[in-house]
């Protein structure tokens, strides 16, 4: 397998990965009006941490039924809906947009009821705020970067037990005040 044939590479921080949300953000306000929040999460949303190059955005939403009802505006900006990604859980919507053939952004869409978005936000303070944790969890995942190059599924298989292992950390470290979400 050459470089080019490459869908997983975990590469250093860009800190014009925050600079792409934004651009993202403002476009996505634009069209889901009814948003309760647009947020940055996933490896790109923490300072230093190496990732795979692309963005992921979590937004909150008052009805995902809404969404689905009209995908136009979110297919007008480029994200192609993918509905057997989270078949089991629906009020998970993904999203995948490309940029010049390769994947740029994954947008996750949550109704407000679902307990996934404060996990998301658990986890990104944790890794941030927690220099061995977010070591461990960036050598799990160029591990498993390198041992399946060419799927995302299995990349992701790949550190699930790590980032289950940091997950239990981060539960421990907010019930021991390490942190607090402004939803908790």
């Amino acid at each position: 397998m050459t470089d080019e044939a490459r869908v997983v590479e975990v590469v250093a921080y860009d800190p014009a990965w925050s600079e792409r949300f934004t651009a993202a953000q403002r476009l996505l306000v634009g069209v889901l009006l009814t948003a309760v929040s647009i947020e940055h999460i996933g490896s790109t949303s923490i300072p230093g941490l190496a990732a795979k190059p692309i963005i992921d955005i979590q937004v909150v939403v008052p009805e995902v039924e809404a969404v689905l009802a009209d995908l136009r505006s979110l297919e007008l900006l480029g994200y192609v809906y993918r509905p057997l990604v989270f078949p089991d859980d629906d009020q998970h919507l993904f999203f995948v947009k490309d940029t010049a053939g390769m994947r740029a952004e994954h947008l996750h869409v949550f109704g407000v009821t679902s307990p996934v978005p404060a996990e998301n936000r658990l986890f990104r303070a944790y890794i941030a705020a927690d220099a061995e944790a977010a070591r461990r969890y960036e050598a799990a995942k160029r591990r498993a970067a390198e041992r399946h190059p060419d799927s995302r599924a299995r990349y992701g298989a790949a550190k699930e037990e790590a980032m289950r292992q940091l997950m239990a950390e981060a539960r421990l470290w907010r019930s021991s005040g390490g942190w607090r979400s402004a939803e908790s």
